[in-house]
């Protein structure tokens, strides 16, 4: 067979897969009401969900939690999913963070309690503030976003991505592929995962200047299902359920960063920023200093980065921090020259709780 009939072949089968396999696309337009997915179910394998999660909005689960669960609350555009711990064993996670590590407890305690309704600390996002906290005890509940995009034969699409490289499952594929991410109901109350792989051939790939154009040729499908579980509770946690803190509320622990004195610091440093000169690092959040032998407390490294359009506002900004009663000393700066010609500097400063 000549290579143009080969390949006039290949696009002919292409065409046709869709409409001989036998898959979601295929079925009547009467079977594309969307599923309702809403409830709680055991996440036996989450790696689909995490995959495409990180795909469509960047954030992840904290993956210390187990065993964890899954509710699906609707939402406009998709659902709300919430990855949660049982209550039971969040509480039990905490008595053993207090008795085992007080110090981290404390902190732990901190993060857990905060009011959800207030703005987060000035440069902290929801994932770093999840992943910190996770870094200290057990996290119960962490809200993300599972949008989707069509419904098709009782099945609900997440999303669709490009992949290459290894299998992502057992007897999966490997090389360049199209994964697609789909969602039911079923029958016993469960909620069924559908992972279907479409092999591709890429004539063309993505440049600067072009978009990537494929043949899709043949497809697999992968199933899972996480079963059904019991309605949660999933209001905050209360500060009389955890173990009592070892100090008053707001009190510092030894060589303690004092937010207090932080956040003076950052409106000092506003008020003093040269025009168009921008502060691109925020809080330090929850940060205690090694205590010495003697019962002092070492210095502490504090990052400050600012991007300015030219050295002399560098030099301004870097005379302020030196005068400043917030550090003890200037360590060392690093500077780069960004894209658009600015200059951006981390100073690192020490500071001595």
């Amino acid at each position: 067979m000549k290579v143009r009939d080969l390949l006039l072949t290949m696009f002919v089968c292409a065409a046709a897969i869709p409409l001989c396999t036998g898959s979601a696309r295929a079925s009547p337009a009467s079977a594309n009401t969307c599923p309702d997915l809403t409830g709680t179910y055991k996440a036996v394998r989450p790696a689909w969900i995490d995959q495409f999660h990180l795909h469509v909005t960047g954030t992840v689960r904290p993956k210390t939690q187990t065993p964890q669960f899954a509710t699906l609350q609707l939402r406009t555009g998709g659902y709300v999913l919430i990855w949660h711990m049982p209550r039971q064993d969040v509480l039990a996670g905490a008595r053993r963070l207090a008795e085992r590590d007080p110090r981290n407890y404390v902190f732990w305690l901190d993060m857990a309690l905060r009011d959800p309704t207030l703005p987060l600390p000035s440069g902290s996002t929801e994932q770093s503030w999840v992943n910190q906290m996770a870094r200290y005890g057990p996290v119960f509940r962490v809200d993300t976003v599972l949008p989707i995009k069509e419904c098709v034969g009782g099945w609900a699409r997440v999303e669709t991505h490009g992949r290459n490289g290894p299998p992502d499952v057992t007897g999966g594929m490997e090389g360049t592929r199209a994964v697609t991410l789909w969602l039911r109901r079923e029958k016993d109350g469960s909620l069924g995962l559908r992972w279907e792989e479409r092999r591709k051939v890429v004539v063309i790939a993505s440049g600067r200047y072009t978009q990537e154009s494929s043949i899709p040729l043949w497809s697999t499908d992968h199933l899972d299902q996480w079963p059904a579980g019991p309605t949660p509770d999933l209001s905050p946690l209360r500060e009389e359920e955890v173990p009592p803190r070892n100090r008053p509320k707001g009190q510092l622990l030894k060589c303690q960063l004092n937010p207090a004195l932080e956040s003076q610091f950052f409106a000092r440093l506003k008020a003093n920023l040269p025009e168009k000169a921008a502060h691109v690092n925020g809080s330090h959040g929850p940060y205690q200093g090694r205590i010495r032998p003697d019962d002092s407390c070492e210095p502490m490294p504090f990052f400050v980065t600012i991007n300015a359009l030219n050295a002399a506002d560098i030099a301004r900004v870097e005379a302020f921090l030196k005068s400043d009663p917030f550090f003890e000393r200037m360590e060392s700066r690093q500077t780069q020259t960004l894209p658009d010609g600015r200059l951006s500097v981390a100073f690192k400063m020490l500071i001595v709780p």
